[in-house]
């Protein structure tokens, strides 16, 4: 059996479950987690603010489009990531 294969709600390019970071829709709140229970959406690290850009975050997450600033901290939480892993959006990650 492969390595699953997830799609970037920011870029919309399809890469290994291991290169995107898991954002989760939860009863309580945002969170990156790729094992809690709830809604999912798959970024590169990198893509968050491309992803609220296009309205896709809330859209993936089935969140109403008016809670920007939870979204807009995880974004920011998951494009820092990218400087952590010397990538930014989806270079580097086939």
């Amino acid at each position: 059996m492969g390595v699953p294969i997830r799609t970037c709600v920011g870029c919309r390019v399809s890469a290994d479950q291991s290169g995107l970071v898991r954002v989760v829709a939860a009863p309580d709140g945002f969170a990156i987690s790729r094992t809690a229970p709830g809604r999912g959406a798959w970024l590169h690290p990198g893509c968050g603010a491309l992803a609220l850009r296009r309205r896709a975050l809330p859209r993936a997450l089935r969140v109403p489009a008016g809670e920007p600033q939870g979204l807009a901290a995880l974004t920011a939480e998951v494009d820092a990531l990218a400087s952590g892993l010397g990538k930014v959006g989806s270079e580097g990650l086939d």
